[in-house]
């Protein structure tokens, strides 16, 4: 089996006790100044949904859509749009099978949504099959983000849309040593992550190269009640919620939305 974020063995083991997890991505909280530690914690799950609502928004659905969701986790997002745009097909992909055993098994409409296993960076589809391709903090983990773009830009018809949410980082004004450790706890914790240290500069350059026009939200800020929970305190020592805790302080995390176009 392909390499898989150490994150979701946790999470499919809380799964097989019972728990209900629909999102493995950051909150969104439009007034997160007004959200304190308790709060933050008890309202985690909706500011998931939040922010995958969001990123649905910007499809800017139409009946008759085709949509693909790339690294659809365990497919609260393809259960969100079914629920809520009846009328689109709707396909999840990710590359690793149990996260689509369990987004299987909890889709309850009665037209079952289609699942696939595959790599983002060759999508198993022919050209121009769909209208709209979704990718909710995932592609960091991709091999390469023009790769991706250069498949998205395959798959999707003439004005078709991809849109992502991403984070960004930018190596932090810390000792070598520090960086270091930053990027080997990233890395064990939330990897793959091939390019850790990177711009929003380098992204636009590989979406213009595949094709793509490109809008940019800065959703940074209402992401930080997040850190309440995935990284509440430093008692655990050096884990990857305190790393992108500490980069978000240090103002070298972005946490952006992403409009794609297809030309």
């Amino acid at each position: 089996m392909p390499r898989v974020p150490a994150y979701f063995d946790a999470c499919l083991e809380a799964i097989d006790q019972g728990a209900a997890i629909d999102h493995v991505h950051l909150g969104h909280w439009d007034q997160p100044d007004a959200v304190g530690p308790s709060r933050a914690r008890a309202g985690f799950a909706r500011a998931q949904a939040r922010l995958s609502e969001h990123c649905v928004d910007r499809l800017e659905l139409r009946t008759g859509d085709r949509v693909l969701d790339v690294g659809c986790g365990f497919g609260g997002t393809v259960r969100a749009i079914r629920q809520s745009h009846p009328g689109i097909a709707v396909i999840g992909l990710n590359i690793d099978v149990r996260q689509l055993a369990v987004a299987h098994r909890g889709d309850g409409m009665p037209d079952k949504a289609a699942w696939v296993a595959a790599d983002a960076c060759r999508l198993p589809f022919r050209d121009s099959v769909f209208e709209k391709l979704l990718c909710v903090e995932a592609a960091f983990h991709f091999a390469s983000r023009q790769i991706f773009f250069e498949e998205a830009y395959r798959v999707l018809s003439p004005g078709g849309v991809l849109v992502m949410s991403d984070i960004v980082l930018a190596k932090p004004p810390l000792p070598v040593a520090t960086i270091a450790a930053f990027a080997d706890r990233l890395e064990a914790d939330y990897g793959p992550w091939p390019a850790i240290w990177t711009s929003l500069d380098a992204t636009r350059a590989d979406a213009e190269r595949a094709g793509f026009a490109l809008e940019v939200t800065d959703a940074t800020a209402n992401t930080w009640p997040s850190y309440h929970t995935i990284a509440p305190d430093d008692r655990a020592g050096l884990t990857g919620g305190v790393v992108l805790r500490e980069l978000h302080r240090l103002g070298c995390l972005r946490y952006l939305h992403l409009r794609l176009e297809r030309r």
